[in-house]
């Protein structure tokens, strides 16, 4: 005949087991929704990008609007670009640019307008062709990929892009372009010399 202690402690084994039986099952839950959630075509990480290379690989970049061109070099580790004095590179001011190879690695579209049921008009009416400005990336094998950045959409919240040799039309948003554009127009010198 079992004890009463006995009893209780055959009892409180059994919930104890059935606990654990249910935080296991639990736990494989979220494990299985998060493996679930991280192969979903709907996570962030996941979006069309208008292009991708690592930052890493980026060897120079130039960045042109009308006549107006500027060059950035990355030699011996340093991002330089040609200053004031033409045969003269300058370092950039790694406050403002420090970021921008990041930027440059792969910007997220915010539409893929060649996937839309409407009929696209022509490069020029978005103003593609001509460009209002152009990105030209070099990575350090020599690959090169140029940007074509065209007018700003309708709601002022992106421009149209697209990348030489593909026919495919994007919409890019407005602050990755404004902050890339900027450099032309403000170039990044060092804190302690001025572009005046």
């Amino acid at each position: 005949m079992e004890t009463p202690l006995r009893s209780e402690t055959n009892f409180m084994s059994a919930r104890f087991t059935i606990v654990l039986v249910v935080l296991l099952i639990l736990i494989g839950g979220l494990v299985a929704v998060t493996q679930v959630l991280r192969t979903s075509d709907d996570v962030p990480d996941r979006q069309d990008r208008l292009y991708r290379i690592s930052s890493d690989e980026i060897s120079s970049v130039t960045l042109g609007q009308g006549d107006n061109k500027i060059t950035f070099v990355k030699l011996e580790g340093r991002w330089q670009f040609q200053g004031q004095e033409e045969d003269k590179l300058v370092q950039v001011d790694v406050g403002r640019w420090g970021g921008i190879p990041a930027l440059l690695g792969g910007p997220a579209v915010a539409t893929n307008l060649s996937e839309s049921d409407e009929e696209l008009g022509t490069r020029a009416y978005y103003g593609i062709d001509p460009p209002w400005s152009r990105i030209n990336i070099t990575s350090f094998d020599g690959q090169t990929i140029e940007v074509n950045v065209g007018d700003k959409t309708p709601t002022d919240d992106g421009y149209y892009a697209q990348v030489t040799g593909s026919e495919i039309l994007y919409i890019v948003h407005a602050s990755w372009a404004d902050v890339i554009m900027r450099l032309l127009t403000e170039p990044p010198y060092p804190a302690e010399q001025s572009s005046d």
